[in-house]
């Protein structure tokens, strides 16, 4: 395998274990592939979001999401190029897709674990002055 062919499997495979502990709510194995340099902003606040930095931050961002148990992420798509991947993701609230939005992370792996994590979703809220 070349260089950076295993580079983007490690990334992929990173990722698998980052979300696979994620959907178990698994903090000790999630906390296990956060590298203590990590950088995690949020979706939210709009526009920016907020920076977490360092593992126990990061962790604790998600091990929140994780006990809401009325809560759960659905991946839809992973696509890995390098250290560098792009998770499609469905963050439910309830029952129905209303009751849900669509999201993605752009993730950053470093030596097998996850050094940064960069959060995007589609809110409602005020009106963006987009064409129809």
């Amino acid at each position: 395998m070349t260089t950076t062919a295993q580079i983007t499997k490690d990334t992929a495979d990173t990722v698998a274990r980052f979300n696979d502990a994620f959907k178990r709510r698994d903090k000790a194995a999630l906390a296990a592939v956060v590298h203590d340099d990590c950088l995690m902003v949020s979706a939210q606040p709009a526009p920016d979001g907020t920076a977490y930095v360092g593992k126990d931050p990061c962790v604790a961002f998600w091990a929140e999401l994780m006990d809401d148990v009325s809560t759960r992420f659905e991946v839809q798509h992973v696509f890995a190029d390098g250290e560098w991947a792009a998770v499609r993701w469905r963050y439910r609230f309830g029952p129905t897709d209303a009751e849900s939005v669509l999201g993605v992370n752009v993730t950053r792996v470093s030596g097998g674990r996850v050094i940064e994590q960069l959060g995007y979703t589609k809110t409602p809220g005020e009106v963006l002055p987009l064409p129809e």
